[in-house]
């Protein structure tokens, strides 16, 4: 919170900032930091003692707010704690076996307000005088229990009470029995005298330390909303190719496993006796082994150990990837896929359900075969009971999924997801522009150019969009070798969000393509003045400088950009250059090998190493790193004619 903006404007680090700590909080990380919850006493000498872990309060989880209230009618107030994590809700009773006498009092106000709120309540006895206030509102989104209590130590003779209620009126009663409840109403004698519930003992069992909770080795879940599985294109052992989408008109169970895990092979085995009557009754099987994933490919001989009836595909990390991030995503506790799982895909291609774990195989049969068709039969089976309504507004953000996906750089699914928002709303100025920004990352400059102006013309929700999309118009008009559109474009960007560090970087690169350096200049010092540690904007600011010999200076922000990118391979390149031109060759050659140890597929750093040690006649190294060169890109033209250059 200490670093919210000043201004009425959105941050992106601020953002960004509030969306990590919500992912941690949802994928089992902490808020608190795993502190403990503390429970003081008070010591009646002005101090306190900490006394959380001999009471048994002392919890680990993150918890956001507490409420007292006697439930039984005992006399003594329970504890109802609630977590942000699991488990989300705790009661606590007081079991000390003798406690002091205690009186207790439930107001209701007539001329003051109905609850009383604000009334004080002083009660007096040979012991002293104690005086508590009415109040609402106990805590983070909990409240108090409105009855009043008073524990009254060593007293044994009836109380005496004052009453201030909020409509001024002052009112007194005498003679109060101990370990009673006492109902008032405002200017009347007390309605009713409840002595206090036995308070039931605890059982002696329940003194023995718990045990963890044994949690199932299955989970099975039906889905409220089914969602698209994603799409793959993945070869068997055999290495014919099989898609999910060729499998469309049937149901199909997915399932991923690892020949890492104990019962793979008898899950297969299992596979293998009943995958023949599933496909006579229409159920397809598609198997995917983790482990070709892991291992970068694998033998056939560390998938399985046999031939298997139905298909065993060879996974690829964006795979494994796709699917676990989906997985992530279904939940609202965000963990990550593991294996076994298992995905039931109905007819149209939506997952339905999902098992986590060894299940056992006669649920997939009898699932398949009722797959729910409408709300009403998924409600009955994703819900543990009926509820009191026919219906609820369940639905999927698939607006957020895209943009889950994009982020993560899975634009092909994340594509998916946009067009899915955006049938579900038309009018989604943030679906067209993330569909549009999935195109850009693709290169179907087209289809994104027409996705960010159809943007431009619908009321956004997010204040973020138009400036967002007038900058990537601005990007395509840069990459279609028109910089005066660009700038035109990055400006109304500019117009929208004066501090778009994005837009000011693209228009400062817009003018370096038209070797427009002082302007280019110009916004550069304002990007890296907004964002001192960006390090696109100091590389760019460092071209700048280098193309008008200002060695100095570029030499200045080049470290800046490394500084805070230190794997940055264009810099890396750029700063190797640099030394040359100021004639420390050794800084130059350490500089281009940085950069291809960082990005070995970077090609100019090897380009200009080779040079380096062909001005210095050294023909074994410049044909050493040239060959090096090769070996990442086997067609690259440049290398082969300097090689052969060298070769003659």
């Amino acid at each position: 919170m200490a670093n919210s903006p000043n201004e009425s404007r959105p941050s992106h680090e601020y953002e960004q900032g509030w969306n990590a700590i919500n992912e941690l909080i949802r994928s089992d990380r902490t808020w608190s930091g795993f502190e403990r919850n503390v429970f003081y006493l008070n010591n009646r000498d002005g101090s306190f003692s900490d006394v959380s872990g001999i009471v048994g309060l002392d919890f680990l989880e993150d918890s956001r707010t507490f409420a007292l209230g006697d439930f039984d009618r005992d006399g003594r107030l329970e504890i109802v704690l609630k977590n942000r994590n699991s488990p989300q809700f705790r009661y606590l009773k007081n079991v000390l076996p003798e406690l002091p006498p205690v009186i207790s009092f439930r107001l209701s106000g007539k001329k003051s307000n109905r609850d009383a709120i604000g009334a004080r309540i002083t009660v007096e006895t040979e012991s002293g005088r104690q005086t508590r206030i009415l109040r609402i509102g106990s805590g983070f989104l909990a409240q108090h229990t409105k009855e009043l209590f008073f524990g009254l130590g060593a007293a044994r003779s009836p109380v005496q009470a004052t009453i201030q209620w909020p409509s001024g009126l002052s009112q007194k009663l005498h003679d109060l029995p101990i370990n009673h409840r006492i109902w008032v109403e405002e200017g009347l004698s007390p309605s009713r005298l409840e002595p206090f519930a036995k308070s039931s003992r605890w059982p002696a069992t329940a003194t023995a330390p718990s045990t963890n909770e044994t949690l199932p080795h299955s989970v099975q879940t039906w889905l409220l909303v089914p969602i698209l599985a994603p799409d793959f294109s993945l070869p068997d052992l055999a290495g014919h190719i099989e898609t999910l989408s060729g499998h469309r008109g049937k149901p199909v169970l997915l399932h991923f496993w690892s020949a890492s895990l104990a019962d793979s092979q008898k899950d297969l085995e299992e596979f293998d006796h009943l995958h023949e009557g599933w496909a006579q009754k229409g159920l397809q099987l598609l198997t995917i082994t983790a482990d070709t994933a892991q291992n970068g490919g694998g033998s056939q001989a560390q998938v399985t150990d046999g031939h298997h009836s139905f298909p065993i595909l060879k996974s690829s990390r964006d795979v494994i990837a796709t699917y676990s991030l989906l997985f992530r995503q279904l939940f609202d506790r965000h963990r990550d896929m593991s294996v076994p799982v298992s995905f039931l895909i109905d007819p149209r291609g939506n997952i339905v359900k999902i098992y986590q774990g060894s299940v056992l195989k006669e649920y997939f049969e009898a699932d398949f075969r009722s797959i729910p068709q409408n709300d009403s039969e998924r409600l009955a089976k994703a819900l543990p009971f009926s509820g009191v309504s026919e219906s609820y507004d369940f639905g999927r953000n698939y607006l957020s999924l895209g943009f889950v996906f994009f982020e993560r750089g899975h634009f092909e699914q994340a594509q998916v997801f946009f067009q899915q928002a955006l049938k579900d709303d038309a009018k989604s100025a943030e679906a067209l522009y993330g569909l549009g920004s999935s195109y850009l990352q693709q290169q179907k400059t087209d289809e994104a150019r027409e996705c960010f102006q159809r943007a431009l013309q619908l009321h956004a929700s997010y204040p973020g969009t138009p400036p967002n999309a007038w900058n990537n118009l601005g990007i395509l008009a840069a990459r279609e070798g028109n910089p005066d559109l660009a700038i035109q474009y990055l400006q109304r960007a500019l117009q929208i969000d004066p501090e778009h560090s994005i837009a000011l970087q693209n228009l400062g690169n817009a003018y370096r393509q038209k070797k427009d350096w002082p302007q280019a200049k110009r916004v550069l010092e304002r990007a890296v003045a907004l964002n001192p540690d960006d390090p696109e904007a100091n590389y760019s600011l460092a071209m700048v400088f280098a193309q008008q010999n200002d060695t100095e200076r570029a030499y200045y922000y080049l470290q800046k950009a490394l500084a805070s990118r230190p794997a940055y391979p264009e810099a890396l390149n750029n700063l190797g250059i640099l030394y040359l031109r100021t004639r420390r060759p050794e800084e130059a050659k350490r500089s281009f090998e940085e950069s291809i140890r960082v990005a070995p597929a970077y090609d100019q750093a090897y380009l200009n190493l080779a040079r380096v040690f062909a001005i210095e006649g050294n023909r074994e190294k410049t044909k050493t790193v040239l060959l090096e060169l090769l070996k990442q890109h086997p067609d690259h033209a440049q290398a082969k004619e300097e090689l052969k250059q060298l070769e003659q």
